[in-house]
C-alpha cells in the first residue's frame, strides 16, 4: 500500500466502519430484545383482553371477533377440563401450549408457537394466546432492515465524504510536490508555497532550511574552485616561465637558477595540492560520528616530531617538546589531531622568525596544546582574516597557500575542539583547546 492517500482513507473508514458495526451490532440486539418484550406484552394484553369476554365454561365452539393483531395472533379457549370452548380464524385445532400458565413455546405441525397461557380457576377455562414465530421473525427481520439499510447508505455516502476530505486535506502536499517538480535543479531558493498547514509547516521549513544549506555549500565550493584554481595558476604559471627560461639559457648558472625556481614552485604546488586533499578529506569526515576513539598527547607530540624533523632540520629551527602530561588522552581521531597539530608546527616552521618551535601542552580542566614561535607572529589586525581560506597575513612573502588553519579547524571542530591565538613576552602561540568532557586521565603504572 504505497498511497498515503489510501492509507489515510482506509484507516480513517476502517475505524468508522468498526464504530458504526458496533453501533449498529447494539442497536440490532437491543432493538431485538425490546421488540420480543414488546409482542410478549402484546400476548400477555391479548389473553387477558380475551379472558375478560363473557364466556362460559363449557358448550359449543365459538369463534370470537378479531382480537388485536389478529393477523398475527392466533387464540384458544380451554376448559379446565380440556374442552375447546372457541378460538380466532386461524388457529391450530391443538391446543397452542401446554396446561400450566406463563410463556412457552411448542411444535404444531411445522410451524413453531410463542404461547401465553393464562388459567382463570374461577372460571374455569384456560386461554392461550400464540404468536406464530415465523411471522415473528418476518416482523422482526424487516424492522432490523428499516434501520440497517439507511444506515448503510449512510454509510456509503460517509465513505464518499471521507475520501474527499482525505484528497482535499493531502492537497498541500500535491502543491508541495508541484513546486519541486517545476523548479531547476540549480534553483535552491525556498519554496514559495502559500497556505501551508499547520501539521507542514515543519517539513517546509526544514526543507528551506536545507535547500539553504545546499546553497551556501555551493557557493562555498564555487569559491573553493575558484581559489584553488586561483592559487595553482600562479606556481604554474612560474613554472611554465621558469621552464621557458632553463629552455633558453645561455649559461648554466642562469640555468640552474631556472631549476632552482622550477623545484621551488612544483613544491609549492605540491603542498597545496595535499593542503587541499587534506581538508577534502576533513570536511568528509566532519559527518561521521566516533565512539571511543582517543589520542594520547604524548604518543601525537612524538608523531609530530619526528615527520616534521627533517623541514625543522633544513629550517635551521628545532622542534622542542614541553609536554610531560604522558597519562593523557584526549577524545578525538588520532590522525586527525595529528593533522590539525602538524599543520600549526608547519606553519611556524615555514612562516615564523628564527629560533626554536615549542610545543607545550597544559590541563586546568581544558586541555591546551600550544605551538609556540618566539618571533612576531602574525599581526592583530590581520589574526580574523588568516581563519580564512586562501587568506594570509600582510607582507607573507614566503608565498604561503593560505589553507592551513582552515585544515586545523575542520579537523578539529568535530571533536569540540577550538583553535586559538595568544600573545605572550615568549612570541606567538596558535592554541588547540578541548574541553574537559572530552579529557581523559590514564593511571600510569611505574616498574
Amino acid at each position: 500500500m504505497k498511497s498515503l492517500r489510501f492509507r489515510l482513507f482506509a484507516l480513517v473508514a476502517g475505524v468508522t466502519m468498526l464504530v458504526w458495526a458496533g453501533a449498529a451490532a447494539w442497536t440490532a440486539f437491543s432493538t431485538r430484545s425490546e421488540v420480543e418484550r414488546v409482542l410478549d406484552r402484546r400476548l400477555v394484553e391479548a389473553a387477558r383482553m380475551v379472558a375478560a369476554l363473557d364466556v362460559p365454561p363449557s358448550g359449543p365452539v365459538r369463534r370470537p371477533g378479531p382480537a388485536p393483531y389478529s393477523r398475527q395472533l392466533s387464540c384458544q379457549i380451554w376448559s379446565l377440563d380440556g374442552t375447546l370452548v372457541g378460538q380466532s380464524a386461524g388457529a391450530p385445532n391443538a391446543p397452542l401450549g401446554g396446561g400450566s400458565a406463563g410463556f412457552s413455546e411448542r411444535q404444531i405441525g411445522e410451524q413453531l408457537w410463542r404461547v401465553y397461557t393464562l388459567v382463570d380457576k374461577a372460571r374455569g377455562i384456560r386461554v392461550m394466546v400464540g404468536d406464530n414465530l415465523e411471522v415473528r421473525r418476518h416482523l422482526v427481520r424487516d424492522l432490523m432492515m428499516g434501520l440497517l439499510l439507511p444506515a448503510a447508505i449512510g454509510l456509503a455516502i460517509l465513505a464518499i465524504f471521507l475520501w474527499l476530505g482525505v484528497r482535499g486535506g493531502l492537497a498541500p502536499l500535491g502543491r508541495i510536490t508541484r513546486a519541486l517538480d517545476a523548479r531547476s535543479p540549480g534553483t535552491l531558493a525556498p519554496l514559495a508555497v502559500q497556505p501551508v498547514p499547520e501539521e507542514l509547516t515543519p517539513m517546509v521549513r526544514a526543507m528551506d532550511g536545507l535547500l539553504a544549506r545546499l546553497e551556501a555549500a555551493r557557493q562555498a565550493e564555487r569559491d573553493f574552485v575558484a581559489n584553488a584554481a586561483h592559487e595553482l595558476q600562479t606556481p604554474l604559471a612560474g613554472l611554465k616561465t621558469q621552464a621557458e627560461v632553463a629552455r633558453r639559457a645561455s649559461n648554466a648558472k642562469m640555468r640552474n637558477h631556472a631549476l632552482e625556481r622550477i623545484e621551488c614552485s612544483v613544491n609549492r604546488t605540491s603542498r597545496l595540492v595535499r593542503q587541499l586533499l587534506d581538508l577534502a578529506r576533513q570536511e568528509e569526515r566532519e559527518a561521521e560520528v566516533r565512539h571511543q576513539s582517543f589520542a594520547f598527547l604524548a604518543d601525537v607530540v612524538g608523531e609530530i616530531e619526528r615527520e616534521y624533523g627533517t623541514l625543522a632540520q633544513n629550517a635551521g629551527r628545532p622542534i622542542q617538546s614541553c609536554c610531560a602530561l604522558s597519562n593523557v588522552m584526549i577524545e578525538i581521531d588520532r590522525e586527525a589531531l595529528i593533522l590539525a597539530l602538524g599543520n600549526l608546527v608547519e606553519n611556524a616552521l615555514r612562516h615564523g622568525d628564527k629560533g626554536p618551535v615549542q610545543i607545550k601542552c597544559a590541563l586546568g580542566g581544558d586541555v591546551t596544546l600550544s605551538v609556540v614561535d618566539f618571533g612576531a607572529g602574525v599581526a592583530d589586525m590581520d589574526l580574523p582574516r588568516i581563519r580564512r581560506r586562501f587568506e594570509r597575513g600582510r607582507g607573507d612573502a614566503r608565498g604561503g597557500t593560505g589553507l592551513g588553519l582552515s585544515i586545523v579547524e575542520a579537523a578539529i571542530a568535530p571533536f569540540g575542539g577550538i583553535l586559538e591565538f595568544q600573545r605572550s613576552a615568549q612570541g606567538f602561540a596558535s592554541v588547540l583547546r578541548f574541553p574537559s568532557d572530552r579529557v581523559t586521565l590514564v593511571r600510569v603504572d611505574d616498574d
